[in-house]
């Protein structure tokens, strides 16, 4: 069975996804439809490329629509790639693509200039329905992605900037890539930059920008610390994340994403 899944920040329920439902149904009658996440910030591509990247690992292999796309309507290119075993990516190339076709080890992609599998008159301000959802029924359907539009260099496709952690001894600086809907920062940096830094589980430490720090602990869960305390973890996808057990992180150091914060040991 063909399968199509979503991932956009137009929010979970709106009419816009259930726009993009619509048509990949009437195009690809039967197809089966996976929503893995339709709350991405608005306009944040950086973070969606990184959800993207995580999520499409666990699914079938398929075709994958994504669409976090502040430049709609530029010259920025629409695109669909494709991996030697069978999976397809489709979305704008503004880097919200990149890290999944890096992940998946693209082969081959085109860009989407085919009037043949587009909805016109295309909307300059909605082209997931109208550019997007359409692309991706036609591969779920075993069309050719050549049917699509031309050829364009796989090296060619945008990444995002994602930022490496600072790291010395003792401390670890990181870039806030996402706060999640319980004031939970998850970070861009890993389990191995907290050992690279030489912070270890139970230490005492000190979370925040720099001149305002608040003190916290490295733990495993949640539960680790008292309710309204700091902690550091590793989170479920291998993301250091800072949270406060019962409350929320971003609010309490007064933090979003973009930000850069830094983890230290206490001294």
């Amino acid at each position: 069975m063909a399968i199509i899944t979503l991932l956009t920040d137009y929010g979970p329920g709106t009419e816009h996804v259930g726009a993009l439902h619509a048509v990949l149904a009437a195009r690809c009658p039967g197809v089966e439809r996976i929503d893995l996440a339709h709350d991405i910030p608005p306009g944040d591509i950086r973070f969606g490329a990184v959800v993207l990247a995580r999520l499409v690992p666990l699914t079938p292999p398929g075709v994958h629509l994504a669409v976090v796309d502040p430049g709609v309507g530029t010259a920025r290119r629409a695109i669909a790639a494709s991996t030697p075993d069978g999976r397809f990516v489709v979305g704008p190339d503004n880097g919200l693509l990149g890290p999944v076709c890096l992940a998946m080890a693209v082969e081959h992609a085109v860009e989407l200039t085919s009037t043949d599998h587009r909805r016109e008159p295309v909307a300059p301000t909605f082209n997931g329905r109208d550019v997007f959802a359409p692309a991706a029924a036609h591969l779920a359907a075993g069309g050719r992605p050549t049917d699509l539009g031309p050829t364009v260099p796989v090296n060619s496709i945008v990444r995002p900037e994602l930022p490496h952690p600072r790291v010395r001894a003792g401390a670890v600086e990181a870039i806030v890539l996402g706060v999640d809907r319980f004031g939970n920062l998850q970070l861009l940096a890993s389990a191995q930059d907290l050992a690279a830094g030489g912070l270890a589980a139970d230490d005492a430490l000190t979370v925040g920008r720099r001149g305002s720090p608040v003190s916290a602990r490295l733990v495993r869960v949640y539960a680790d610390v008292p309710l309204g305390e700091m902690l550091v973890h590793v989170d479920s996808h291998g993301h250091v994340a800072v949270a406060v057990h019962g409350a929320s992180a971003a609010q309490r150091l007064g933090v979003g994403p973009g930000d850069w914060i830094s983890i230290a040991v206490w001294r």
